[in-house]
């Protein structure tokens, strides 16, 4: 039997919690940021601080109150889809929505209920540790919310796509400007037939000059300069890799060819990326202009039966820890007779070492069913804000899932 790594539960007592989709970070001083989500129609997402010198989970703040739309029938900031980047003492992060339709394996928004207004755009907001001040600092355009962030630390950049339509767009944090490139992923998640596209999820900045990428679920790769302004495709690479599997880019559930997450390595200088649904482990180095396909870094399970991860657009939670840039940390995912699994991975860089470390387990012996965020503490303590099923299960029988913090070392 694979062996359990036991995890500890921190209950935020927010029971409409859901989900949560790339919105945890370990900042400089160990603290642990995250928003919880959720899909109802009249609940906001709810943000919270861990401080692990005292094992305190502090609720900072509703995402209707720092919007002004508590209780006023729009449309909720249900979820975040963006992580906490820290610029000239503050972090930063944004708002998205999550009452939506399914159609064909699609998401798609959901028209206001009668009694409710169109979602206002999602929002992009600073936060000050120190004097616990949030800031309204820019908005999407009305009914697109912000699916993908990411900081250019060097120009104080944050870049955004939006979704459903897929506006590509840049706030200067400096200026506060907000510029919008327009759609660059055609009709983006609402689009028809051909005109369809799953958005990328995260836009990768290479610091040696401050040069941004994104992918099309088709594989292509793009690439966007502050200074130019202009939007390019990378004429030396592209994702369709047969081994990443076989995607019609107009077809929903799943990502296609886009990277599913990746993260900087200095050491190395170069990203490491990885493809969901396969879990293919890739190194991207643009100014050498080399795309290399490494190794599946998913769970023993799926390498040894030939399978994919189970959730359908793969995980976003490959890592590193703050000082080692020689080890990548991931969560990846199984089904085994119909039960789902989560294994905590490691991947030693200059070995290629490949290590499952076992199944992740909570105190009470359930199994999480699905997680899309990871952080290392300076300790080596893993965070993480898994899908946890209740027992309960929605009209349309799909289970009800509870989402919270739950932390555990190897």
């Amino acid at each position: 039997m694979k062996k359990k790594i036991m995890a500890k539960q921190m209950n935020s007592g927010f029971g409409e919690s859901d989900s949560n989709f790339n919105s945890l970070t370990v900042v400089d001083n160990g603290h642990v940021y995250f928003t919880l989500s959720s899909h109802q129609i009249d609940t906001h997402g709810r943000i919270y601080r861990y401080e692990p010198e005292n094992q305190t989970l502090v609720f900072l703040a509703d995402l209707g109150d720092l919007t002004g739309e508590q209780g006023k029938k729009t449309i909720p900031h249900g979820k975040s889809h963006s992580a906490f980047f820290s610029y000239q003492g503050k972090y930063y992060f944004a708002t998205h929505y999550g009452y939506y339709q399914g159609n064909n394996n699609k998401e798609e928004p959901a028209p206001p209920p009668e009694g409710y207004h169109p979602y206002t755009g999602g929002k992009i907001f600073s936060y000050d540790e120190k004097s616990n001040a949030f800031t309204l600092l820019a908005s999407a355009p009305a009914e697109e919310g912000i699916i993908t962030m990411n900081m250019d630390t060097n120009k104080g950049l944050l870049y955004c796509l939006t979704w459903p339509k897929g506006y590509m767009m840049v706030y200067d944090i400096n200026k506060n400007e907000m510029k919008n490139i327009g759609q660059v992923s055609r009709g983006g998640e609402i689009g028809a037939g051909d005109n369809y596209f799953c958005l990328c999820r995260i836009f990768a900045i290479d610091p040696r000059d401050n040069t941004a990428y994104f992918t099309n679920p088709d594989g292509t790769i793009y690439s966007y300069h502050p200074d130019e302004g202009v939007v390019k495709t990378v004429e030396w690479a592209h994702l369709k890799k047969d081994m990443f599997g076989v995607w019609d880019p107009h077809e929903g559930g799943h990502q296609g060819y886009n990277w599913r997450y990746l993260v900087w390595n200095e050491k190395h200088q170069k990203f490491f990326c990885v493809h969901g649904k396969s879990g293919y482990l890739f190194t991207f180095d643009p100014l050498k202009k080399e795309l290399i396909l490494l190794d599946r870094i998913c769970s023993e399970y799926c390498r040894q039966n030939g399978c994919f991860e189970d959730f359908r657009y793969g995980y976003m939670t490959l890592t590193m820890q703050a000082g080692d840039d020689d080890t990548l940390y991931y969560i990846s995912g199984y089904k085994k007779n119909d039960v789902s699994h989560l294994t905590a991975m490691t991947y030693h860089i200059p070995t290629r070492k490949l290590t499952d470390h076992g199944v992740i387990t909570l105190e009470n012996g359930k199994l999480p069913v699905n997680t899309q965020t990871l952080g290392i503490g300076k300790d080596g303590t893993w965070y993480t804000c898994p899908w946890i099923e209740t027992g309960e299960k929605e009209p349309n029988g799909n289970p009800i899932n509870d989402c919270q913090l739950i932390t555990f070392t190897l």
